[in-house]
């Protein structure tokens, strides 16, 4: 038997670890949502148009003008997953395809106006999705 006594400090890291991890994972979440409404705004000045910045000047300003579109919601996408992902972990639950198809749903929602945006942003989310699906898989 030893004449040092053990110290309970691992047994203190362990439980301060968790708990500043749990705090990293809500700050996360708080992170992403608030991201993902910026993208959420942006997205919808641009694509309604009250904000439009390289109207059929050229060829090169269109692509540019739909690219920007297109990303925007693409990151909007990304940032509202993650958020609600990281909930969803954290509570213990997966994320389900009904909230998956919600923001499908919105993120296809602000293309409306513009065709070409629209399926450009389509194929932009099955690529995220099929990525996303692979990396869950893993």
């Amino acid at each position: 038997m030893s004449k040092i006594p053990k110290q309970p400090k691992k047994k203190k890291k362990s439980k301060e670890k968790h708990r500043s991890d749990e705090e990293f994972a809500y700050r996360s979440i708080l992170i992403s949502a608030i991201l993902g409404g910026i993208f959420y705004i942006i997205s919808i000045f641009f694509n309604i148009e009250i904000i439009s910045m390289f109207m059929n000047i050229n060829i090169f300003w269109t692509f540019i003008d739909i690219s920007l579109k297109v990303i925007i919601i693409l990151l909007f996408f990304l940032f509202i997953t993650t958020s609600i992902g990281n909930y969803k972990e954290l509570i213990g639950k997966p994320l389900s395809w009904k909230e998956l198809l919600l923001l499908i749903i919105l993120s296809i929602g602000q293309t409306i106006l513009n065709p070409v945006v629209f399926v450009f942003t389509l194929f932009g989310l099955i690529i995220i999705l099929i990525y996303l699906y692979v990396v869950q898989e893993i």
